[in-house]
């Protein structure tokens, strides 16, 4: 009796997903399989072949560096990538994608600044990333099965397929995110299409065009994800490649845990002199005194405190930080001398802020 099933297999891409699985878990990668999303394009589910991640603690947030990986098999035909030259200054033209999701306000402050994504290439690289990241050398613009034998152009079906299924479940996932993860954490998401056949670039420049087999090739795809533009990096790399290629992944874990927990310190370095960061985290600040506050005054006057009058300022000249209320003018030098309520405030001051430093009540005489 002949193996002619396990021979037959070997003709899928199943294979394929088990010798990436292992390469995964052998460098440290936590993996899951086959992980099903919701396509809301078509109504209906679908499933990604790899999602792997590896995680570790920064801070107080959780750094997750996560793969989002198609596996394809070609026994009759090779993958070729059609590119022409690029033109890195090309109007409307996205060469840094970046898709992160952060439920930590101290880095979604980093996150929404209007350069972030170029400035997170250039710094990720600078920490020793060589080629997860770099900016593509070719435009690639489409993409072809051709046949092994003779070159026939086939279609671009199964190639589209691995394309689409990578961004559909990228923009699944950075969807479910906020109603899932509760503790502070971060996800930085990387897209590799990985073919278990040759691949090549077929490089069109003018009326000439050259043919190279590489190992692996950066795609920046345009699609609409919910009616709006996205803009991704999918990362095609040949089977044979890839345990070469997840070297400078993991050397981007390590990266993004260092990035991450520079943009948290910065965030909290002399922050209360900087209004709009003191904002960000003043909801916190306010439900952790609000009812020491209140009590205490409802102790000295017999009324409740507004607790939305609470806020805080940071004196200049000099220099420690302002906590008042409305109607505490008369109460200031009382509230000054009760050690167990400035105790509370003064920790409320480091837990939020990670203040250190002095702090007073003081008359409300903001005028705005």
């Amino acid at each position: 009796m002949t193996d002619k099933y396990a021979n037959e297999i070997k003709k899928t891409g199943f294979v394929l997903e088990s010798k990436i699985n292992d390469i995964l878990q052998a460098d440290g990668w936590s993996v899951i399989s086959n992980k099903y999303y919701e396509d809301d394009f078509e109504g209906n589910v679908r499933e990604i072949d790899i999602l792997a991640y590896k995680v570790s603690k920064i801070q107080q947030v959780d750094v997750y560096t996560t793969l989002l990986i198609s596996c394809k098999k070609s026994e009759q035909d090779i993958w070729a990538l059609l590119a022409r030259p690029i033109d890195l200054k090309k109007p409307n033209a996205d060469w840094w994608p970046l898709h992160v999701w952060s439920n930590d306000k101290s880095l979604t402050y980093h996150l929404e600044k209007p350069k972030i994504k170029k400035t997170y290439h250039e710094e990720i690289q600078a920490l020793g990333v060589t080629e997860v990241l770099e900016t593509p050398n070719y435009e690639v613009f489409a993409f072809q099965e051709m046949s092994r034998v003779n070159g026939t152009p086939r279609n671009d079906t199964n190639i589209f397929k691995a394309v689409t299924s990578l961004i559909k479940a990228q923009a699944y996932e950075l969807g479910v995110l906020s109603g899932r993860k509760k503790t502070p954490s971060v996800y930085q998401f990387n897209l590799l299409s990985i073919i278990d056949s040759e691949l090549y670039r077929l490089l069109i420049n003018g009326d000439e065009i050259s043919q190279q087999e590489i190992d692996s090739e950066h795609y920046i795809s345009k699609y609409i994800i919910k009616r709006q533009e996205t803009v991704s990096r999918i990362r095609f790399a040949s089977a044979s490649s890839f345990t070469n290629i997840l070297k400078d992944y993991s050397r981007l874990h390590v990266a993004n845990k260092k990035w991450f927990d520079t943009k948290i310190t910065s965030f909290y370095e002399e922050i209360l002199t900087d209004y709009s960061r003191t904002m960000i985290l003043f909801p916190e600040f306010r439900a952790e005194i609000g009812w020491t506050l209140s009590s205490e005054m409802w102790k000295l006057n017999g009324q409740q405190l507004d607790r939305d009058s609470i806020g805080i300022n940071w004196n200049k000249s000099g220099k420690y930080a302002e906590v008042y209320f409305e109607n505490i003018d008369r109460y200031v030098s009382i509230l000054s001398e009760n050690e167990q309520l400035k105790k509370k405030v003064s920790d409320a001051l480091l837990k939020i802020y990670r203040y250190k430093g002095e702090f007073r009540f003081a008359e409300d005489d903001i005028p705005f």
